[in-house]
């Protein structure tokens, strides 16, 4: 059997391979669209309810900060201590009743979020109040579910629960209550003030923006604090959830903060941890409801593709009839430039569009190839800038010449430690500077090294102990400068800055081609994870930078670090018995100051 495309006309063959081909490109272009539309939706949702989630947390945080002041301005209060101390029976205490119920009440009455302040004293056997204000037994506090929380702690948020206040009668009402001890000057517990928060103004504070889904509000220990449910379908009762929920959320140890989950039907749930309090916002929303406007893209999607198809069909019958041989030919040329074939150009006897064609695609790979060597010239011009920027030096001469005043004033004074340290600062600055180098034998980074860990000595009274294990085989090796200093520099401020002692090791040693040093500590360590968008560590990524405009893929920085078992970071570049040359000729090229 022969060959079809032997048989058939070129313009048949043409068309059949353009309906094929269009069909398939298409159908892909539907789907994937379809998915990439979905995942986006998904993503625009997640990233929307974290910003929401991340702005109600400061709203919470700012009326939760409110109240735990408001109630440390009572506890402290003098008259409240001395009332609560005197005799349950003396005249001083009943001639202070009303002006204690007062106090409590005015902040009912001026803050819209509390609906009762309320006052437990111990060793007392009976209650006055106003409304829900008032002063109490701790009879009441005793009974209370809550009551052994309320006694490990000097103060404590509870979840939502109804209000209970003796024979107070009014409308059933459940609140969130802050709750604190009140101590004497000697640190015993005299009282318990009790800030009860209105459930509605929660409400009213966590349900802003929220179109569907059900949202909940967690302490550190994810008990449920208040939460706020979708109106549009039945909502997700949070006893059936707790579990399900708190194995899904320790995910939050692992930098991510949201998940696709399948309970009684299929849920993202996304949240967003408060910073000082670490309550955990939560929001569960319906997949349906997510992928809803999806739905109605794929239905739009197919009939594009049905009139997309019906536009190839006229397309091809035209092309096939008009294009094919100059079409051909310009394909031919395009394949030869794409294989790298600069110099290609097309014969153009055509006036028309296919010459218009013609003519741009040989215009085309002219501007192209001159914009590739062009473009070979700003790379060559913005690597030379960078790595002037990366060694820009400050002039010398003020400096040594105002550390030398320094150093003699600090001799004259007596002070040898002073004088000491301004004498290793300026060997740091000579060395540093190497007259303008970019690349230094590792003798004398390890000088300059030496002389950094002296002053840290004398700073901090030989508290950080240091140790340096380098065989003197590798001081002949050549290294960026400024590379072990910054490194030592990170372990000192950010490993021990809330620490006076520790143990900084550096060492160092060769493989065949590689020269690999390392500087380890027993400090705080970090999260490894964080490191590339932390601002705190500015060092390890220039140092980082600088490798990779040096050395390319041949030199390499890697940490290894977890919280609180110490951090260890490794350096591997290429050895160097001198100074490359391009940095050389590059240093030779600046300007002198």
């Amino acid at each position: 059997m022969k060959n079809p495309l032997k048989v058939f006309s070129l313009q048949t063959t043409f068309f059949v391979s353009f309906m094929i081909l269009s069909g398939v490109l298409i159908a892909l272009l539907g789907v994937t669209g379809y998915y990439i539309t979905n995942q986006e939706v998904v993503d625009k949702t997640i990233s929307s309810r974290i910003l929401l989630l991340d702005e109600i947390n400061k709203q919470l945080d700012l009326q939760l900060q409110t109240i735990e002041y408001d109630s440390l301005v009572v506890a402290s209060n003098p008259q409240v201590k001395q009332y609560l101390q005197q005799p349950e029976d003396s005249f001083e205490r009943v001639g202070q009743y009303n002006m204690i119920i007062d106090m409590l009440s005015r902040h009912s009455y001026v803050k819209e979020a509390v609906h009762s302040v309320q006052l437990y004293v111990k060793n007392s056997l009976s209650s006055r109040y106003r409304g829900a204000n008032g002063v109490f037994t701790y009879d009441f506090l005793q009974n209370s579910p809550y009551y052994e929380r309320i006694q490990h702690a000097d103060y404590v948020w509870l979840g939502t629960h109804s209000l209970e206040v003796g024979d107070y009668i009014g409308s059933p009402e459940n609140v969130i209550s802050f709750v604190r001890k009140v101590l004497s000057s000697s640190g015993e517990e005299v009282g318990i003030l009790v800030f009860n928060i209105k459930l509605s103004y929660m409400y009213d504070l966590i349900s802003g923006g929220k179109a569907e889904g059900g949202r909940y509000i967690l302490d550190t220990n994810r008990r449920l604090i208040v939460e706020s449910n979708r109106s549009n379908a039945d909502p997700l009762a949070y006893e059936a959830i707790e579990q399900p929920l708190r194995n899904t959320l320790k995910q939050d140890d692992q930098a991510t903060n949201h998940a696709i989950v399948s309970w009684e039907e299929k849920q993202l749930v996304i949240w967003n941890k408060q910073q000082r309090t670490q309550w955990i916002s939560v929001d569960i929303i319906p997949w349906d409801y997510i992928t809803e406007g999806s739905k109605r893209i794929q239905t739009i999607i197919m009939i594009a593709a049905v009139l997309c198809v019906i536009f190839a069909v006229a397309m091809a019958y035209v092309l096939s009839r008009q294009f094919v041989k100059p079409i051909r030919k310009l394909v031919k040329s395009m394949n030869s430039f794409k294989t790298g074939q600069l110099a290609t150009q097309v014969e153009n006897e055509y006036e028309n569009e296919i010459g218009y064609l013609n003519q741009n695609f040989n215009e085309m790979t002219k501007n192209i190839k001159e914009l590739i060597v062009q473009l070979n010239e700003q790379n060559k011009s913005k690597r030379e800038a960078e790595l002037q920027v990366l060694q820009e030096q400050m002039n010398p001469h003020f400096l040594y010449n105002t550390l030398d005043i320094m150093n003699w004033h600090a001799i004259d004074a007596g002070a040898s430690d002073i004088s000491r340290m301004l004498s290793l600062l300026g060997k740091m600055l000579r060395i540093g500077l190497s007259g303008g180098g970019t690349f230094i034998p590792l003798a004398l980074e390890m000088e300059h090294l030496k002389c950094y860990v002296e002053l840290q000595r004398i700073r901090y009274q030989q508290q950080i102990r240091f140790e340096i294990d380098m065989d003197e085989r590798l001081l002949v090796y050549w290294l960026p400068k400024l590379t072990l200093q910054p490194l030592v520099e990170n372990a000192i401020i950010h490993g021990f800055h809330s620490r006076r002692s520790g143990y900084i090791r550096i060492s160092g040693h060769e493989n065949k081609h590689t020269l690999c040093l390392c500087v380890e500590d027993n400090g705080h360590g970090m999260n490894t994870e964080e490191l590339p968008s932390s601002r705190e560590h500015h060092g390890l990524r220039n140092i980082k930078e600088r490798f990779r405009l040096y050395f390319g893929p041949s030199g390499g920085l890697r940490v290894e670090s977890a919280p609180d078992l110490g951090t260890k970071i490794m350096l591997s570049l290429p050895k160097l018995m001198q100074e490359p040359s391009e940095f050389k000729q590059l240093e030779e090229e600046k300007p002198n100051d």
